[in-house]
């Protein structure tokens, strides 16, 4: 991979086109790589275009527990009702073509850029337990034997932009906006939801990887809510899916 580039790492789109949208229109793509680490689709109105979005843009992308249920390879007896009926209705709207893309997309993958070593997944690298959560350093301690061998550890599943460093010690926080990347410690880095974040924020957030300059660029970007809201009408997805856009929870 090229040492040069920026990379764009994005996380659970679900359906919301309108904000995958925005930030790609938003971002200089020229010499950008998109990184997605899955949940396409699930709880908003657009799977389709979303999914061919991605498709198109990305070649490093891997699935979330939304995307593997919509096409029945996760069980959901453990989903809400409400989940159960987004992910019902988003089986039933996705295309055939993009089921079967969804189905040969990966949940792990590891790459080198330059000298650091970098692994991508949803939720958890545990292979018994991808979907699982990383909230605290009490989870870490759970997955630190697979990540050993890894510099960098992007995650999403937690709709939360966060960062744990672990400096040769212990795991810390790094509440920053820039994180300059120190290649002997080792990086576990969330950058929260492109389409529902749940910080309290309603602003969409992602991240850029700048591999030049070794560093990792927490951003968030506003868009147009109301007009997702209004997609929903004339479906019968839960309401509340809606309503919880407007206060990022």
């Amino acid at each position: 991979m090229d040492k040069e580039k920026q990379y764009l790492i994005i996380s659970d789109i679900h359906s919301n086109y309108t904000a995958l949208n925005t930030v790609l229109k938003n971002e200089n793509l020229n010499n950008k790589e998109i990184i997605c680490l899955g949940d396409l689709v699930g709880y908003n109105t657009r799977p389709n275009k979303s999914v061919e979005l991605i498709k198109n843009i990305s070649k490093k992308v891997i699935a979330g527990n939304h995307d593997k249920a919509a096409i029945d390879e996760l069980r959901t007896d453990w989903f809400r009702d409400d989940i159960k009926n987004s992910i019902k209705w988003t089986k039933d709207k996705l295309s055939e073509d993009n089921k079967k893309y969804i189905k040969k997309l990966k949940i792990r993958e590891k790459f080198k850029i330059d000298n650091l070593k970098f692994l991508i997944v949803h939720g958890s690298p545990e292979p018994n337990n991808p979907f699982s959560y990383i909230l605290n350093r009490y989870d870490i301690k759970r997955i630190e034997s697979y990540i050993q061998d890894v510099n960098i550890v992007f995650i999403g599943h937690t709709h939360i932009p966060k960062c744990f460093c672990f400096n040769g010690e212990n795991w810390k926080i790094i509440d920053q906006e820039v994180i300059k990347i120190n290649p002997n410690y080792h990086y576990i880095i969330n950058p929260g939801s492109i389409g529902q974040p749940r910080d309290r924020d309603s602003r969409s957030s992602y991240l850029i990887y700048d591999s030049k300059y070794k560093k990792v660029i927490f951003k968030r970007l506003s868009y147009d809510i109301k007009q997702v809201m209004e997609s929903f009408k004339n479906t019968d997805l839960p309401k509340d899916f809606k309503e919880r856009l407007i206060h990022g929870r």
